[in-house]
């Protein structure tokens, strides 16, 4: 029984100090948990006491769950009580100084850790707010930062808890509180941030939760460059196999989903005419072109009056560009009988000539918004729509914005 409670005691934060991929030196942290084990065991019973009290403190499950109903100050009330009731019982409490300096830290470091956690917690929670909420000075004015400098409160399990959201917070505070959109970004931020602020082990921790807590938003080369910042070479090749080759993996795959999306997209608004073979085709087939779109019908006076000007203006094409210009008439007529007949009676069979089916109801024009005709449009090379109400083949600035365009 006995050694039964004490392997469920060994099991709280407070006593266990875990060691997790993302720890900077596994050596360090198996001499201290040895030497913990130690003091645990000549003070079961203390122990025992010790965790009936404050083992909520230390619960960080129980803890982060009550934060979406607790404001920040009467948090900070609690944890600030708790707080002065541990360092009261240890002052007085007959066990070994190892033990009573290892619960007074972490009593310390845990306060902390729950602050700085709060508003990260929170706010990762509501999506529906867009900015962290900030915590009044006045509660974390007594904050030592030197806790950082000291690369012996790894050891600390609190400590190491501390660390992220202490980052996460202050990176925030240093953005204006705005929340992130995007995650690589956020994640190059926060590895920026523990540069400047954490040196040694405590930096290379800092750079190691940043990478296993922020695994599926890397991309290969940010992953990289964060692992080789990592000074401590044990740290560091854990990081270059198994989860480099994962970053790669998640990476390609993101590839092939975005490549299969704007495949979908691009199908999506592809826009397909008939040529008068009958056969469907789409821009693509004048890829590395510009185009200049002309939308008629056989029964609109307007755009039949454009006619000799759209002429004269192909014809005012210098001959080395003219390879490199297309002009394209797109008939909106109801019937394709109509449109040939008009293509024969206005002298276009010079020009490339196309049918939309459907008339008005064209999914072509109803894709490209087209509510009346003449309408005129002008493509790069490209193949990107640069202007959806391109000048008419009268206008005396045409001709140089296709010439500029063909150049």
């Amino acid at each position: 029984m006995k050694k039964l409670l004490f392997l469920l005691l060994l099991s709280s934060t407070v006593f266990a100090q875990e060691v997790k991929p993302d720890s900077t030196d596994i050596v360090v942290f198996t001499i201290y948990q040895d030497s913990l084990n130690k003091s645990l065991t000549a003070n079961q019973a203390f122990v025992k006491d010790f965790q009936e009290k404050f083992g909520k403190y230390y619960d960080n499950g129980f803890q982060y769950g009550r934060f979406e109903t607790i404001s920040i100050d009467d948090l900070e009330m609690g944890l600030f009580e708790q707080r002065a009731a541990q360092k009261k019982l240890l002052t007085e409490a007959k066990v070994d100084n190892f033990l009573k300096n290892h619960l007074k830290r972490e009593a310390e470091l845990q306060y902390w850790h729950l602050l700085y956690a709060h508003p990260i917690v929170r706010g990762n929670k509501d999506q529906k707010l867009r900015r962290v909420i900030s915590v009044p000075e006045i509660i974390t004015k007594d904050f030592d930062k030197s806790v950082f400098t000291k690369t012996d409160n790894l050891k600390s399990q609190a400590f190491r808890n501390l660390v992220p959201y202490w980052v996460t917070y202050e990176n925030s505070k240093a953005h204006n509180f705005e929340k992130y959109t995007n995650m690589l970004l956020a994640v190059n931020d926060k590895v920026e941030f523990s540069l400047q602020n954490f040196k040694g082990l405590i930096a290379d921790y800092s750079l190691a939760q940043i990478l296993t807590s922020n695994q599926k938003y890397l991309s290969t080369s940010l992953a990289q460059n964060v692992i080789s910042q990592i000074e401590n070479e044990t740290l560091r090749n854990r990081f270059t196999g198994k989860f480099l080759d994962e970053v790669m993996a998640e990476n390609e795959k993101l590839e092939i989903a975005r490549k299969e999306a704007e495949a979908k997209a691009s199908e999506k608004d592809r826009l397909e005419f008939i040529d008068l073979a009958g056969k469907k085709f789409d821009l693509t087939k004048y890829k590395g072109k510009v185009i200049y779109l002309d939308f008629w019908a056989s029964w609109c006076g307007p755009c039949k009056v454009q006619f000799p000007f759209s002429k004269t203006l192909h014809k005012s094409i210098p001959q080395k560009l003219k390879k490199d210009i297309v002009f394209l008439y797109i008939s909106i007529d109801d019937t394709e009988e109509k449109w040939k007949d008009a293509i024969k009676s206005n002298g276009l069979e010079e020009f490339e000539n196309a049918f939309t089916e459907g008339a008005w109801n064209s999914p072509v024009l109803q894709k490209l918004g087209i509510r009346s005709i003449p309408r005129y449009m002008l493509i790069d090379k490209t193949g990107k729509i640069v202007d959806p109400n391109a000048k008419r083949p009268n206008h005396p600035e045409i001709l140089s914005e296709l010439l500029k365009m063909a150049e």
